[in-house]
């Protein structure tokens, strides 16, 4: 009979609910000081220098903010590098060695390798590529060139200035890309142990990476401390802490850039830059300026062959952040930097589109008289690291001073936990932006 209702039976089909994406698998890895008391310590390296303190390294879960791994490492780690993909940790330590292990949940101590270096070697930086894992010397100064894991040395690069071969030139930090052609060693020369006050002017030496030669070396300005390379590896920037500027190598050329925007290859910033970041989507570097108070945010970008932009090198903002600006991380999808002020205990927020300070964040105090627990002071943050994520990323902050990381929320830019590690905070990094 028609009308049955065969020719418009509904058909009910089961549709899942929509779950929220999938959090990658990445991890904030910290390493900390036993025994560190250098509260005035504005360089990472000066940290644990004194050390006589196994340090420890510490994995912590993005997802859940929960201690997965804590080993032991060598006396007076000084550097935490990652490898190209985050999944290998390597430590040089006060004591000579290299700490190597990887970043997983089920590594323990006695899986951490231990590689030891010429004597007097005094390792303070890294640097992991495609091929090698490159190791400042400052104590020979030399760079040693190693490769494989556990790291097994087979070459040491001297770092000389052609102006004065005698003289010893104190690397005391590398700047690359994983995969790019050649590396930089930068040196302060007789400057060593008078920065950031007054000296000669250091220098970069090229190492190529595919033959380990020295290709070219480049004068820089007063106490060259720290550099970023482009994501491309077109451009090199490095902070000279004693001149207040930055260097710009043309990487593609290997030599100083000669932009007509730039004074003489340089930029002209605060006074004592300090540390770097690059925005790489939007082409912006971001330096922090630890004596002027402010971060300052450059355009670098460049055409589709390489040139720089007509407005290359030009000062887009100088921000007044807090006091003694040390570290600058930026959120990568272009949102905002984060500044660790080391003298104020805080950290300022930077929005990157109206290039303005958002917010300040100050870090929880700590009980700083014996015996006393009500008396409190400011911490000092020396290290700061920041991450995307579905529905929040996250901001990790440590300091000298205290065995508290500080875990910031980027949603609404609030302290979201104060993780507890064991010994006082040097560096973290994230394994993936």
């Amino acid at each position: 009979m028609l009308g049955c209702g065969d020719l418009y039976r509904p058909i009910v089909t089961n549709v899942p609910p929509v779950q929220p994406a999938p959090q990658p698998t990445k991890y904030a890895m910290v390493i900390t000081c036993g025994d560190n008391t250098n509260t005035a310590a504005t360089q990472i390296d000066q940290v644990c220098a004194s050390s006589t303190a196994p340090g420890l390294a510490s994995l912590i879960d993005f997802a859940g903010d929960s201690l997965m791994v804590r080993v032991t490492l060598g006396t007076g780690p000084r550097w935490l590098g990652l490898d190209r993909t985050g999944i290998t940790s390597f430590i040089p330590n006060v004591d000579g060695t290299i700490n190597s292990f990887y970043n997983q949940t089920s590594t323990e101590t006695n899986n951490v390798n231990t590689s030891t270096l010429l004597a007097g070697a005094a390792p303070n930086t890294l640097l992991d590529t495609s091929n090698y894992l490159y190791v400042s010397q400052p104590g020979r100064s030399s760079i040693e060139v190693m490769k494989s894991v556990p790291p097994n040395g087979f070459l040491e690069i001297p770092i000389t200035d052609p102006a004065s071969p005698s003289t010893p030139q104190n690397p005391v930090n590398l700047v690359g890309n994983p995969t790019t052609q050649r590396v930089y060693a930068i040196a302060q020369g007789a400057n060593a142990g008078n920065c950031p006050t007054s000296g000669s002017n250091g220098t970069a030496t090229g190492i190529e990476t595919s033959t380990n030669t020295i290709s070219s070396v480049l004068p820089l300005g007063v106490c060259p401390i720290y550099g970023v390379m482009s994501a491309d590896d077109r451009r090199t920037f490095i902070l000279n802490q004693g001149s207040g500027t930055i260097t710009v190598i043309d990487s593609q050329r290997n030599e100083i850039d000669r932009n007509p925007n730039l004074n003489n290859g340089t930029i002209a910033v605060g006074q004592g830059p300090m540390w770097a970041d690059i925005y790489n989507t939007g082409a912006i570097l971001a330096v922090v300026n630890s004596q002027s108070n402010t971060l300052s945010l450059i355009n670098i970008s460049t055409d589709s062959f390489g040139n720089d932009s007509p407005n290359f090198g030009q000062i887009i903002a100088t921000v007044p952040v807090g006091n003694d600006p040390d570290s600058v991380a930026i959120l990568q999808d272009g949102t905002r930097a984060y500044v660790a002020n080391h003298g104020d205990g805080t950290v300022s927020v930077v929005s990157l589109i109206s290039n303005t300070v958002l917010k300040t964040i100050a870090l929880p105090q700590e009980p700083c008289q014996a015996g006393n627990p009500t008396v409190l002071c400011t911490i000092h943050p020396i290290s700061i690291a920041a991450t995307t994520g579905t529905p929040l990323g996250k901001v990790y902050v440590v300091s000298p001073d205290t065995n508290i990381m500080t875990i910031l929320r980027t949603d609404n830019d609030t302290i979201y936990e104060n993780l507890s590690l064991t010994g006082n905070g040097i560096q973290v990094r994230v394994t993936a932006p």
